[in-house]
């Protein structure tokens, strides 16, 4: 079935694949976070009581779905034989402090996410199309998210290879 669907992919079996990371207070409002040999810090703004040397914890999810598109989007392109040359997002969300604070039961802190994304390819609108979509089943971020019960708004939109040069020189 790979072999057919994916004519690139020559992988017979795919190995489950373990994750770690490891994560220590600095402050009560600053996180220090080790995965492999990789650090991050997280943290809140001052205005919530932070230092502001880091992202918060819903913006660094924000970032990793957008992270996680644009590498399993690169991916799906290959697998596809689908001109992908560049991905920019711009990922929002809406959040109901409420739970957080203890002032109400919130079942759905971040209700809906909206997408942005920029898509520079000079592939046509149905190739485009069937691209997102298989890229929505396999991207994990996105599924993780939409099993939680948020709601995506999105707005993809295709941008030619000569556009993209273009506003690369004007900068």
């Amino acid at each position: 079935m790979a072999d057919q669907e994916y004519p690139m992919l020559k992988l017979r079996k795919v190995p489950q694949t373990g994750m770690l990371v490891e994560a220590r207070m600095e402050t009560s409002s600053r996180v220090l976070i080790r995965a492999r040999d990789k650090v991050l810090r997280l943290d809140m703004p001052e205005l919530l009581g932070g230092s502001n040397r880091g992202l918060m914890p819903l913006e660094a999810i924000l970032g990793a779905y957008a992270a996680s598109l644009s590498v399993v989007g690169s991916f799906v392109a290959k697998t596809m034989d689908f001109d992908l040359r560049h991905l920019e997002f711009t990922i929002s969300a809406q959040l109901d402090p409420r739970g957080m604070y203890g002032l109400a039961r919130v079942r759905k802190p971040i209700p809906s996410v909206r997408v942005q994304a920029l898509v520079t390819t000079k592939e046509p609108p149905r190739r485009l199309a069937l691209w997102r979509k298989r890229l929505a089943e396999r991207c994990p971020v996105h599924n993780l998210l939409k099993s939680s019960g948020v709601r995506f708004s999105e707005s993809w939109k295709r941008v030619a290879p000569s556009d993209l040069k273009a506003k690369r020189k004007s900068k």
